[in-house]
């Protein structure tokens, strides 16, 4: 993430960024958004028609782990090993511990389903409340990261700051849960700004925003949320569809360049081949008006 600026366009009592005031307005259709061969027709198109089109383009992020001959394992003494990390006995159950408190607080229950309670519930409400955007395809199906990937998270923070505990270290993986909105580039601002509202009106709180439309390699809007009734952070991106598209373009190369075993020349390869990638998205109408957030003392 790029480094936190304070926002200067003003502050809300708590600090927060000011943002438009917004009502609830029925969710209606959104274009249909533009790929490399199909340009955006002038008709409207449902929102079943843009999930069609994003699911065939490849929407999900986390796949899980990567098939391979030496797949994730959990060790007979309770120990967690995987492409050459390792989390001890301890370590590993408080990440089980971890990754159960997340999936109670995403709302999923037993069976798969879902009721009014938790945060993936919450992000559908916002989601109806948008008038030109969507939740990318498959949501519920990625809203939680995978458990391998969490642990081969946390296993990297342990080996790069041993003196910290695997609690407080695994409190900081806050991509646990995560959410990506979808927005055209004439919509994008007030979208975001919109869904932003949303998100603070059901008493979510907002710690960190960083717009990285001026970055070389990666493009788009993260930010980190904090939900007071779990306890839990999590993660909400804003992309448009072209912006969309090259994260997935270089979700494997992003995997290389932060894999410490990628020799520097490749890194260097792969760093440039994503700024191509980066250089050929369309920035959205008025992007610089949404600027970096930090609150404070997180």
């Amino acid at each position: 993430m790029a480094t936190d600026r304070h926002n200067n366009n003003g502050s809300a009592a708590d600090g927060g960024p000011v943002l438009a005031d917004v009502g609830e307005p029925p969710a209606r259709d959104i274009p249909r958004p533009a790929t490399e061969d199909r340009p955006i027709p002038d008709e409207r198109r449902s929102r079943g028609d843009l999930y069609s089109d994003l699911r065939d383009s490849g929407a999900a992020v986390d796949q899980g782990p990567r098939s391979s001959p030496d797949g994730p394992r959990t060790t007979s003494d309770g120990a967690w090993e995987w492409k050459g990390l390792r989390l001890e006995p301890d370590a590993n159950r408080i990440a089980d511990e971890e990754l159960s408190a997340r999936r109670n607080a995403e709302g999923r229950a037993s069976n798969g389903s879902y009721g009014e309670h938790g945060i993936t519930p919450a992000m559908r409400r916002v989601e109806a409340r948008l008038e030109h955007g969507i939740l990318v395809p498959d949501t519920e199906k990625f809203a939680l990261k995978s458990p391998d990937r969490f642990k081969e998270k946390l296993a990297k923070l342990i080996e790069r700051r041993p003196d910290s505990s695997a609690r407080e270290l695994a409190g900081e993986i806050h991509d646990g849960i995560r959410y990506t909105f979808l927005f055209e580039t004439q919509h994008y601002v007030s979208e975001t700004q919109c869904a932003c509202e949303s998100l603070t009106n059901d008493q979510y709180e907002l710690a960190r925003l960083a717009n990285l439309w001026d970055g070389d390699e990666y493009k788009g809007i993260n930010s980190r949320w904090f939900d007071p009734r779990s306890g839990q952070f999590f993660e909400v991106q804003f992309h448009t569809p072209g912006s969309w598209d090259a994260k997935q373009k270089t979700h494997d190369t992003y995997e290389k360049i932060n894999n410490p075993a990628t020799p520097i020349e490749e890194v260097e390869a792969l760093r440039a081949f994503q700024c191509t990638v980066s250089s050929s998205i369309q920035h959205p109408d008025r992007w610089t008006e949404i600027t970096d957030y930090r609150k404070p003392g997180s």
